[in-house]
């Protein structure tokens, strides 16, 4: 279970978030919406441990999730590889931190991502880079990812294969918390969404909740 207690942030001129307060379970996939500049990779960050919140506690499973980064996955559309490493030497990288990380689950995604192992990671394009992200993500078992603007770079039949792959792998024990700009992009995969508007909470609902508005 992830659990955000009263979380705040802020930046000069009241950037940042305020008092963000939310529970996830596990196996709850759920979409966080929101303009730029609304708070959604600053919150994600937070969670991460990437940034030391002012206010309030951030706990995964009961404890501080800053103290369990073995346990959490990050994949973001700026990129966390390694550009001058190859895709396989990345994947040996991660696994000598990542104890769950499987090398051999890393290289299948690598393959069904139609990527080169052996490609140097610099020279692949955004959407490559970001498959090599989501790769990694999946190949570290980790009970929480987190995926910052994840379908931007891809082509539509990489965005499909990325969802389908989604859906196999998050398994009733993982959380899975996806930052975006376009609800339509998450609504065949997300259980729910949380809209952020200048930093706050501003709604939270279930996909169901949407889809019965738009029957009415």
């Amino acid at each position: 279970m992830l659990e955000l207690h009263h979380v705040e942030k802020l930046f000069l001129g009241d950037k940042g978030i305020h008092d963000i307060t939310i529970t996830f379970q596990p196996g709850e996939i759920y979409g966080i919406l929101g303009r730029n500049g609304s708070g959604k990779t600053t919150l994600l960050k937070c969670i991460l441990g990437l940034l030391e919140v002012d206010k309030g506690q951030i706990l995964l499973n009961g404890k501080p999730a800053c103290e369990q980064l073995q346990d959490i996955a990050f994949a973001s559309a700026d990129g966390s590889s390694l550009p001058y490493m190859k895709g396989k030497e990345y994947g040996q990288f991660l696994a000598q931190y990542y104890p769950s990380f499987s090398m051999e689950d890393y290289l299948h995604f690598l393959n069904r991502f139609e990527l080169d192992a052996q490609e140097r990671i610099a020279s692949l394009s955004k959407g490559g880079k970001m498959k090599i992200e989501l790769a990694a993500a999946f190949a570290q078992h980790a009970k929480l990812i987190l995926m910052d603007e994840p379908f931007t770079s891809l082509d539509m039949y990489a965005k499909e294969d990325c969802i389908h792959a989604v859906l196999e792998e998050v398994m009733e024990e993982r959380i899975l918390l996806i930052s975006t700009h376009d609800i339509a992009e998450i609504e065949t995969i997300a259980d729910g969404c949380l809209v952020l508007e200048n930093g706050r909470l501003a709604e939270v609902f279930t996909m169901d909740d949407l889809h019965e508005q738009g029957e009415d």
